[in-house]
């Protein structure tokens, strides 16, 4: 019998990335990620190795502790047994987009039920500028996605996107590091929750189309992900948010 241990014995862990892990579940939980203890988060080091949460514990308690270290190229039949099933949502992605640094996947209540419809999601806010071209939609069974055929099939409808809508399912997100991808996941949120809202009122009117890429350009440069990432941890501090996390 195969050690389930033995893919990650020799592994040095980087204790900084499993902080980063943790954080960046706590802020999708407090961006209404949190679903019971389903979604996980994983970044990626560049000789290849997978740092994700563990399954068992919801995204607002994930400490460093519970971040498991996989490689990616590895089997996941000898993963640790507290491995999320869908981790070949990740592995699939790492191994199609050498650009991606983080993969989110998770079950938002408005980005979820967006994606079990055959709606388009307008530009209506600055919010929705970050997706110009940017969503896709796999189409497959609204299912688990646990085996290799599947999570391959996710990883080629997202092609060269950051987000994929898994029909009656959820998101994911690939981006090219965990504020990057944290920012993408709650922005993808809040647009279709804006959109939901705004067709409440009347008519949608987006932003002109000739007014996105500049607006795009202004709101969404390199440093800002960042800013945020930083003001997020920030606000959980004060709220009480940070139970077994480092000072």
């Amino acid at each position: 019998m195969t050690d389930p241990t033995a893919a990650t014995t020799a592994i040095a862990r980087d204790e900084s990335l499993a902080v980063e892990v943790a954080w960046a579940c706590r802020i999708l939980a407090s961006q209404g990620y949190q679903d019971l203890t389903l979604g996980h988060v994983s970044v990626l080091t560049p000789d290849g190795v997978m740092y994700i949460k563990r399954k068992g514990v919801a995204l607002s308690e994930v400490t460093p502790d519970d971040v498991l270290v996989f490689p990616v190229q590895a089997n996941l039949s000898d993963a640790p047994r507290d491995m999320h099933l869908e981790a070949v949502l990740h592995t699939e992605v790492y191994k199609r987009r050498p650009d991606v640094r983080c993969v989110i996947h998770g079950h938002p209540m408005y980005a979820t039920a967006f994606g079990a419809t055959d709606a388009k999601l307008e530009t209506l806010t600055h919010d929705a500028v970050l997706f110009t071209d940017r969503i896709s939609t796999y189409e497959g069974v609204p299912d688990l996605i646990t085996g290799d055929a599947q999570g391959k099939e996710v990883a080629d409808a997202l092609g060269d996107g950051t987000v994929i809508l898994l029909r009656n399912h959820g998101v994911l997100v690939a981006e090219r590091d965990a504020p990057w991808a944290v920012l993408t996941a709650v922005l993808l949120e809040k647009a279709a929750q804006l959109q939901f809202v705004a067709s409440a009122y009347g008519p949608l009117r987006p932003i002109p189309d000739e007014l996105v890429q500049s607006i795009h350009e202004r709101k969404y440069q390199s440093g800002f992900p960042d800013e945020y990432w930083h003001a997020w941890i920030r606000a959980l501090r004060r709220s009480g948010q940070d139970e077994g996390m480092p000072a």
